[in-house]
């Protein structure tokens, strides 16, 4: 196991500077700091006592790294579920926010470690593969969210597809034949997925998805999307057969849709039903009517991973196929069924 007198020897300075560095020491000049952290990360370098900690596995400390989502008001719910979760476990929450880039990832790593974490949680913003790579920590982590590339930690995600199955659903059950659809980013995951879900559920009612009738709500790179909602709006209600009906790709996207309707004069939902996704309390309960949609499980999506971790560290469990938590219709006012010709 590597000491700190291996650092101190291969940095070329004395342990005690090690130490100082190792402590955040601000004394310590930032060439020394530079030189003696590039050497801890090169032989994966722990303070006694977390080393320790690790080995007996005394420590009640769970790491749990995201991108953004700890501050994003609607999936921060996951932090509240992993916490809670936590909390119930007796263990204490370390969380760190990397702003999605991978050298503070690297160095959040080293800090769960360090801290002795017995294992830890993965989130992010977006349904996407990710690529941890090598990390500084070696305990066990789950993804929330997300997936391993290589299919080799667990995971907790939302059931994209059967979430636009039910969206479809709701509107085919109640009537519509002839439905829009204004998506996600078609880059991202989740809007492939909902959009499988939506044809099966158009191919078991014997129905078509008028490809004429589906726009993209958002474009661009994640990160610098551009919100395009309300011009394919418009785009799709000014036409002379227009839908009697939009799935939007999120509760955002269908705040568009239903401005746009609201400025053509088109009323919902006596004459146009919408339907969002995510379930963002600050949109579907403020709008008038307010927004019918389907919730992602954030809350519950947090407190899933958090169980499974627990059963991993305890040697209940192993990492398997991917955990999908449904996402559940939320009816409000904003669908009918069509108006009489």
């Amino acid at each position: 196991m590597t000491t700190l007198k291996d650092v101190a020897r291969l940095a070329g300075v004395s342990p005690k500077t090690v130490s100082r560095v190792v402590n955040r020491d601000p004394m310590v000049s930032a060439e020394t700091r530079s030189n003696v952290e590039r050497h801890v990360a090169e032989l994966g370098y722990v303070p006694n006592d977390a080393a320790r900690r690790m080995r007996t596995q005394t420590s009640r400390v769970a790491g749990f790294l995201t991108d953004v989502i700890a501050t994003t008001p609607h999936s921060v719910d996951i932090v509240r579920g992993v916490q809670d979760e936590l909390r119930r476990a007796g263990r204490t929450m370390l969380i760190a926010n990397s702003g999605g880039a991978k050298d503070q990832e690297a160095e959040y790593w080293r800090l769960f470690r360090a801290h002795g974490a017995v294992g830890a949680l993965y989130a992010t913003m977006f349904h996407r593969a990710v690529d941890l790579g090598e990390t500084a920590f070696n305990g066990p982590i789950v993804l929330v969210n997300c997936t391993d590339r290589k299919r080799k930690m667990a995971a907790v995600l939302p059931d994209d597809l059967g979430g636009g199955y039910t969206q479809a659903r709701h509107l085919l059950e109640l009537g519509h034949r002839r439905i829009g659809l204004i998506s996600l980013n078609p880059i991202l995951n989740a809007a492939d997925l909902r959009r499988l879900g939506m044809d099966k559920a158009h191919q078991d009612y014997g129905v078509n998805l008028e490809e004429t009738l589906v726009r993209p709500g958002m474009t661009g790179a994640i990160g610098r999307e551009r919100l395009v909602a309300y011009e394919a709006a418009r785009e799709l209600l000014t036409r002379k057969k227009r839908p009697t009906a939009i799935i939007c790709g999120h509760d955002q996207i269908a705040l568009q849709v239903m401005s746009a309707a609201a400025e053509l004069g088109i009323r919902v939902p006596d004459a146009l039903s919408v339907i969002g996704f995510d379930d963002q309390h600050t949109i579907t309960e403020a709008l008038r009517p307010a927004l019918t949609t389907v919730a992602l499980p954030y809350y519950e999506m947090g407190r899933k991973a958090t169980i499974i971790l627990d059963e991993i560290i305890a040697g209940k469990a192993a990492p398997g196929q991917p955990v999908l938590m449904r996402c559940p219709l939320v009816e409000r006012d904003s669908c009918r069924p069509p108006p009489a010709k």
